[in-house]
């Protein structure tokens, strides 16, 4: 009889063990959840080929920016949360902690609040930028605005607020806009004489498609060239150095050129 009883309470023994492996919780890996979420905050305004949609909704096609994004965090072993809200309050909350990450261009004003990817030399890096753009002024097509800049003759320029200052011709009056569109109307409507409007994108020539439908032309060469960083909060670099670097190291290599192009056609046609 002992070892019949012996046997089952070794059999019942085993019972409980797999009973309480059923029970434990999951952690993140076994699921397939990364452990650790960026919160990435972009404006509620449309700013092709980067971002669409004009609310605080994210819409299914969101903009090339969040499908590189999405792809680098994925490469990364990194979860993405989406925020959209005004552009000056993204960079608000960017210096106190309350989201993780924006994508913006390196200005000296930002360092203190930002951790960005950066060369041996501690400057940025453009290896490791998510994008890079070229400004152009848009003008009206009855204009003279290339004489005028000729005769060193004084300019408006219409630029949304917020936007960090570039370097204009001389003699250059700044109009405040409250977005792209508006600064838009600003030329179209002939009460300033030109605003800023993408025109090269990742090295190449580009631009919006709906400025073909409009009596406006581009001055090149750009009047600026730019690299966009992921700037990341002082607290997510303090606390996921490693991811920090997976991340930047993932975005030139998930980069897809053509897809930046293909959303300067957004809405795409059915």
């Amino acid at each position: 009889m002992l070892m019949p009883i012996a046997a089952l309470l070794l059999y019942l023994s085993l019972l409980s063990s797999i009973a309480s492996a059923d029970v434990l919780p999951t952690t993140p890996d076994q699921i397939g959840v990364p452990p650790v979420t960026l919160r990435f905050c972009y404006e509620d305004k449309q700013l092709l080929p980067y971002y669409a949609g004009n609310s605080a909704a994210v819409p299914e096609l969101a903009g090339a920016t969040i499908e590189h994004l999405t792809r680098a965090a994925y490469e990364a072993g990194i979860s993405l949360e989406l925020v959209r809200m005004p552009w000056l309050r993204c960079l608000q909350q960017l210096e106190d902690n309350s989201v993780d990450a924006l994508v913006a261009a390196y200005d000296e004003s930002r360092a203190h609040f930002t951790r960005y990817p950066v060369t041996a030399e501690g400057t940025p890096d453009p290896t490791l930028a998510i994008n890079q753009l070229g400004l152009c002024l848009a003008y009206r097509y009855d204009n003279m605005l290339p004489d005028k800049i000729t005769s060193n003759l004084s300019i408006t320029v219409s630029r949304p607020l917020g936007y960090r200052p570039i370097p204009f011709p001389a003699n250059t009056v700044l109009v405040p806009a409250h977005s792209p569109e508006q600064a838009l109307e600003l030329v179209v409507s002939g009460r300033v004489d030109a605003t800023t409007v993408l025109c090269e994108l990742n090295g190449i020539k580009a631009q919006e498609q709906h400025l073909n439908q409009l009596p406006v032309l581009i001055m090149y060469p750009p009047l600026y060239q730019s690299d966009g960083y992921l700037m990341l909060s002082q607290a997510f670099y303090e606390h996921y150095p490693q991811y920090a670097a997976q991340l930047w190291q993932a975005l030139p290599q998930t980069l897809d050129k053509s897809r930046y192009l293909q959303y300067l056609n957004y809405p795409f046609p059915h």
